[in-house]
């Protein structure tokens, strides 16, 4: 036979075997066949969370600072680091100061006299409209009292937005504490009104301890935390819209045992450029570059044996879902925000795309909450053709080290030698 022809035939069959396994083989295939898939994964349901570490602080629930003129003051009876009751005397006041005392503390029995009765007024609307929706409360108050050395203003000031829905009771709720607060401070006036004129003492507003007194601009300035302790944080501008109120926080110290459950009270609006407690934050080895902002943190429990100022360990639930399934973030096809598809293995071994909703990822995994059931067999991201069979290894399972020590060498040798 004439090589040429030899030839001509040689070259046309390997062009037809090469175009078939082009055509059978190639990704963009359409012809219909089995795919070999090392990459799966059998995914299960659980409760799947994405969690923000913070370093923490613990400070003071309430703060109270009294101040005084220092011309006023016969004796200072606390000093920084003492325990006080609410009612404590904090200040022995000069006599011939006292008619001038007295006179300020009248001013201000009947600011927050007047107060309280409008607080009441609030709660009493807020409570009469409860079941209105689209309602706005809003009242002002405003008292003066002079005397010839101070001038004292109290506001009041509660502002309410209601939802269509009629849920007054976040607003009602704060009112009602504002109530409290100002009951509080007209009871102490009260009972430092009712002192005898020659021995007048400046009390303690709350029950805690004094944290520092200070000299400045002719006044003596105490001030007193309460016993009742929260933990703050600071986070940059990024985490800030992680964040969200009422999102659950578990706190951890070494001192303590077990976990301290809590959840975000409030999140600054403002920078807290010069506040005192970051200046502990930072103590810890925080970085604070840009600007910050502080993050309340509610204690379900008051269990802190901590000192004011200590560090502690928050973390931030900042997502979660229950019911979900993970897979690797690189299995994902077609992502589109929350939306996206992987590939999937049917109980027949075909391959199907399916829907997935994608809340959130957690390191190279993607939480999916839709989509997939558990026990579902979720393949790798190389191309595949829907409804084409696959088949995937054999699980490998490899004996525990407590099974090979669980057969004497003796028996080893039995098994290699029986015949």
């Amino acid at each position: 036979m004439n090589k040429w022809l030899v030839i001509g035939i040689s070259i046309v069959v390997s062009i037809f075997i090469a175009a078939n396994a082009v055509l059978l083989f190639s990704n963009k295939s359409e012809i219909t066949r089995s795919y070999y898939v090392n990459e799966y994964d059998r995914v299960y349901e659980n409760t799947f969370t994405k969690e923000l570490e913070k370093e923490s602080v613990i400070v003071p629930v309430n703060e109270s600072t009294v101040t005084i003129d220092v011309d006023a003051v016969n004796n200072i009876l606390v000093a920084a680091g003492d325990s006080v009751q609410q009612g404590a005397d904090l200040v022995q006041l000069k006599t011939e100061s006292a008619d001038d005392q007295r006179m300020l503390w009248q001013t201000e029995q009947q600011a927050y006299m007047k107060e309280q009765s409008q607080l009441n007024q609030i709660i009493g609307n807020l409570e009469s409209e409860r079941a209105e929706a689209n309602s706005t409360s809003s009242n002002n108050g405003s008292t003066t009292g002079n005397t010839e050395d101070e001038v004292i203003d109290v506001n009041v000031q509660v502002d309410v937005n209601v939802s269509q829905e009629g849920n007054f009771a976040h607003a009602i709720a704060e009112a009602e504490q504002k109530l409290a607060e100002v009951t509080r401070k007209l009871q102490i006036v009260s009972a430092q009104l009712s002192q005898e004129s020659g021995e007048l003492a400046l009390l303690s507003p709350i029950e805690g301890t004094i944290a520092a007194i200070e000299e400045r601009d002719g006044k003596y300035f105490i001030d007193i935390y309460g016993n009742e302790k929260s933990v703050i944080t600071f986070a940059n501008e990024v985490e800030w819209h992680q964040i969200k109120e009422g999102l659950q926080v578990k706190n951890y110290s070494s001192h303590l045992e077990g976990v301290v459950e809590g959840s975000i009270l409030a999140k600054a609006e403002v920078p807290a450029n010069a506040f005192k407690w970051l200046t502990a934050y930072e103590q810890f080895g925080n970085k604070t570059e840009g600007p910050v902002y502080e993050m309340q943190i509610a204690l379900e429990e008051q269990r802190l044996v901590l000192p004011f100022g200590a560090n502690i360990n928050s973390v931030i639930i900042t997502d979660e879902a229950e019911n979900a399934v993970r897979v690797k973030t690189k299995w994902l096809l077609n992502r589109s925000k929350e939306l996206a598809e992987v590939y999937t293995l049917t109980n027949e071994g075909r391959i199907m795309r399916s829907p997935v909703t994608v809340p959130f990822d957690v390191k190279q995994y993607a939480i999916l909450s839709e989509g997939l059931q558990s026990e579902s067999v979720v393949l790798n991201a190389d191309p595949k053709n829907v409804d084409a069979p696959a088949f995937l290894p054999f699980p490998l399972d490899l004996p525990t080290w407590s099974s090979i020590k669980a057969v004497s060498w003796k028996d080893y040798m039995k098994y290699l030698t029986y015949k």
